[in-house]
């Protein structure tokens, strides 16, 4: 018999259309019920984006609508791992046409593998880089080069210690400390456009979807890490150090102690999140952990017609 394989959006998913594909990925945190409730919560549409062999669902992600007065995006936050690419990308783009989307944004976060083919739909891509430490290994710590291991000793001798927490001042804190050191990066030159928002923030907590994580000194937080987490893993969403937790290696203390902490509750996968070519202090922290380098891409699409990607653009030149 000879597998047909298929490819179907799922308007306004139930539960289980959301749990078949979570389960084809337990380690993933964005294609989750949890993640689900999050968008929903900071304004997009949720659907469910399948291929299906002889009828049974082989793959599948997330996607999130959201409509403007001039045009509208879908965007698929983690790229599944796809069984037939002519059938998944003709699909999403006969898909996109008749929601009458404009843009397509196609992202990697945690996902196994992601090559995105060229069309002349397409408006930018750019090739990405995530760090991934498996949490399996029998010695978190071998895994940590000297230098990481340096800073961790230095953070208890300081007397840091890893509080979990959700309340309204862990939050804010957390804001505070992550926009601050996303300030650090640009001011060296990085190109960082993103910004953490408390209303993010408090979708990713309210709805069961992730949890703050913070090295405290006594009363006060030195440094700061909310986590996206799923059956099996969890990706690090968001963090920033003051300038005392700098001195003291607070950050290392956190990342190595937010492992072993998750490692001990059984999850598989702790994905320390993305840096690009430019942020070599990033990468050199994540590789440092242990991590392994997964090459991912990312990529832009226009799908709509031409009258609204010349509104579009006088629109954005009207911004600036």
């Amino acid at each position: 018999m000879t597998l047909s394989t298929t490819f179907r959006a799922i308007h306004s998913p139930t539960t289980d259309d959301i749990g078949r594909i979570a389960d084809l990925d337990p380690f993933n945190p964005f294609v989750t019920n949890e993640y689900a409730s999050v968008r929903r919560a900071i304004g997009a549409e949720v659907l469910v984006m399948v291929e299906a062999d002889s009828g049974t669902v082989a793959a599948g992600c997330l996607a999130f609508l959201t409509r403007g007065r001039l045009n509208s995006r879908l965007e698929i936050t983690s790229l599944p791992p796809i069984i037939d690419e002519n059938v998944f990308w003709n699909g999403l783009f006969v898909e996109c046409r008749s929601l009458g989307v404009s843009a397509l944004s196609v992202n990697s976060f945690a996902s196994m593998r992601a090559v995105i083919p060229r069309s002349r739909q397409q408006a930018a891509a750019k090739k990405r880089i995530e760090y991934v430490l498996d949490l399996t290994v029998p010695n978190l710590s071998k895994l940590v080069n000297r230098r990481h291991n340096r800073q961790i000793k230095a953070a208890r001798a300081a007397h840091l210690e890893l509080r979990a927490s959700d309340d309204a001042s862990a939050r804010e804190i957390h804001v505070s400390l992550s926009n601050a050191s996303l300030d650090r990066r640009r001011q060296r030159g990085e190109s960082v456009i993103s910004k953490t928002m408390r209303e993010e923030v408090d979708a990713f907590l309210d709805n069961g979807a992730g949890r703050i994580l913070q090295a405290v000194q006594g009363s006060e937080v030195l440094s700061s890490l909310l986590i996206a987490q799923s059956r099996l893993g969890a990706y690090g969403q968001s963090s920033g150090t003051s300038d005392e937790g700098r001195k003291v290696g607070a950050s290392h203390f956190l990342f190595f102690e937010t492992a072993a902490a998750l490692r001990s509750e059984g999850f598989k996968v702790f994905n320390l999140g993305g840096a690009d070519q430019q942020s070599s202090g990033l990468r050199e922290f994540k590789l440092g952990m242990g991590s392994i380098a997964i090459e991912l891409e990312s990529a832009e699409f226009f799908t709509g017609n031409m009258f609204k990607r010349a509104a579009a653009r006088a629109a954005a030149l009207l911004r600036r």
